[in-house]
């Protein structure tokens, strides 16, 4: 807050400031009071833009690319920084020996699976956000989660979805939408000449072993570039997808993140201004009814370089269900925007993550399990509950020692499965007046996680009866920091509470959320990125036909 010093030892306000205060305070007295001591106000804005979407994953590249082919100017706001592919195969971090590339400014990485191992504080593709009893992982980089996931792409069936989205969304509207996102990303199953090579060894044994389990599996469909995979197998080109790499990118340029399609037809209108290592700080709204959005430019390792203030005629929040709700929570508790509702940063939900580890099997799973994922199972008539199983690759190996290409794989004679079910408990996000900082308040009693954890422990258990081996303790070091892992979050503006079933969000004209955070906990058994891909689809098309 600006303020000046006088005799008196209070804090003058400018005519500006004290009109602004009282309109919030007003707003205060109808709405509920703001959370704060006192209001923050933003600066007076530096430039102008007339449309701003902050983040570029699945909701803000498809928010962009929509926008732009409709001849509307936007500028896109992303903290990470760009990973363009490099003919060396180096743009991205090893997976066992990993460097600052893996990780979201910090000195040891957050890993998935393992301890964390030290590296250089870089503005890297993976961020951890670690709060009491999570460690919920999220891309920070220009592609947001595409460049961190596994590149899956799941419809979740009806009758798990109409359990979630019942009320909200119709299954049947949304299939449009579904196969408009799909003929962007360009998905598909594994072609068969692919999956009987040696880096998808591990994929016909869990099929054959689910076969003897009387288990369902399904071929998952993915945004991959089966050509490139080609390649790396047929040794054209350095190993990448075929060695396991996924959660920090994938080197050859395999994965067909979001910088090779939405993101890329939406720069080729020359309608985006894309600003990357633009760090959003707070969000509000003028006088005038602009919105306004306080960044700070940093450096890859990090520092402030300096703070800018946008205006805009309209507001797109896409930065995931972490970055939105953060954002909105500090507006409403610092008075930003004093009349969002009391629905604001509730209604998250880990979407039901959890994992085992097969280990001990009488048959070998591959030195080199490669990806991407391409088999899952079906267990909707699991006893204990619903479960939707896929089998991510779990390399073991030594691809380079800095610059010296090593290549040796490790037999493991283990499967790795990852379960999603549909966890009902929800958490809130909660603003911290002293740090102006948001967190994320997990329950721990009346969690509904166990449930899930014992279905997948039930699969696990029925795959080892018939086919040996044993369910491994290897993931745990330690156990708690498997268990609180998170690659799925979600909520925290849900539709039809915060926010209305196209993202408007309430009480506010030309201010919307369209990502993750409008899901309700869970995509009904099935990763998110399709899900949030089709309804950002469908919300985009809403909003340019009626608000623009």
């Amino acid at each position: 807050m600006k303020n000046s010093n006088n005799n008196h030892g209070g804090t003058r306000y400018s005519r500006r400031e004290f009109l602004k205060l009282s309109g919030m305070f007003a707003a205060g007295a109808m709405l509920g009071s703001c959370g704060s001591s006192l209001p923050y106000s933003i600066p007076d804005p530096d430039e102008h833009r007339h449309v701003i979407i902050i983040g570029s994953g699945f909701g803000g590249a498809i928010s962009a690319c929509r926008l732009t082919q409709a001849g509307i100017s936007v500028t896109m706001l992303e903290k990470g920084q760009r990973f363009p592919i490099k003919p060396n195969s180096d743009t991205f971090s090893p997976y066992i020996y990993p460097d600052g590339r893996s990780t979201w400014l910090r000195d040891s990485t957050v890993v998935p699976i393992g301890p964390p191992l030290p590296i250089n504080k870089y503005a890297g593709v993976l961020e951890g956000h670690f709060f009491p009893g999570l460690r919920v992982l999220t891309g920070s980089c220009y592609g947001g989660g595409s460049i961190v996931y596994g590149g899956l792409l799941v419809k979740p069936p009806q009758f798990l979805f109409d359990q979630v989205f019942a009320g909200t969304i119709p299954y049947n509207e949304l299939e449009t939408y579904y196969q408009r996102a799909a003929d962007v990303l360009n998905i598909s199953v594994v072609p068969d000449d692919i999956f009987q090579t040696a880096s998808f060894t591990h994929f016909r044994v869990m099929e054959e072993q689910c076969a003897a389990a009387n288990l369902k599996t399904v071929r998952i469909k993915s945004a991959s570039d089966w050509d490139i995979v080609r390649k790396e197998i047929n040794g054209t080109i350095p190993p990448s997808a075929i060695h396991g790499e996924a959660i920090y990118g994938v080197n050859s340029g395999a994965k067909r993140s979001l910088d090779m399609n939405y993101l890329l037809q939406a720069e080729n209108t020359g309608l985006l201004e894309v600003k990357t290592l633009h760090q959003v700080k707070d969000i509000g709204i003028d006088d005038d009814g602009r919105y306004l959005v306080q960044v700070q430019k940093i450096s890859v390792q990090g520092d402030i370089l300096h703070e800018k203030v946008y205006s805009c005629d309209y507001l797109f929040l896409a930065g995931g269900s972490i970055g939105t709700s953060t954002l909105l929570v500090k507006a409403k508790e610092k008075c930003l925007l004093p009349k969002l509702n009391d629905y604001i940063g509730k209604g998250w939900g880990n979407n039901g993550n959890v994992e085992i580890l097969r280990s001990g099997l009488n048959q070998p799973t591959g030195e080199w399990q490669g990806g991407p994922p391409a088999s899952a199972i079906e267990d909707y008539n699991n006893p204990i509950a619903p479960i939707f199983i896929e089998h991510p690759q779990f390399p073991l190996g030594i691809d380079k020692l800095g610059q010296l290409y090593i290549g040796i794989g490790i037999e493991t004679y283990s499967l790795l499965y990852f379960g999603i079910g549909i966890n009902p408990t929800q958490g809130k996000f909660i603003y911290d007046n002293s740090t102006d900082s948001v967190t994320l308040s997990w329950p721990q009693d009346n969690n509904q996680q166990k449930r899930i954890t014992d279905a997948l422990m039930y699969t696990g258990q029925k795959l080892d009866e018939v086919n040996g081996g044993y369910l491994s303790l290897l993931l745990a070091y330690p156990k708690s920091y498997l268990d609180n892992a998170v690659y799925h979050p979600l909520g925290g503006a849900i539709m039809g509470k915060a926010c209305d079933y196209y993202g408007r969000v309430n009480n506010y004209k030309r201010l919307y959320v369209n990502d993750s955070a409008l899901i309700p906990g869970s995509t009904a058994g099935a990763n998110p990125s399709f899900t949030v891909a089709a309804i950002a689809e469908r919300n985009i098309e809403n909003i340019i036909a009626h608000d623009f």
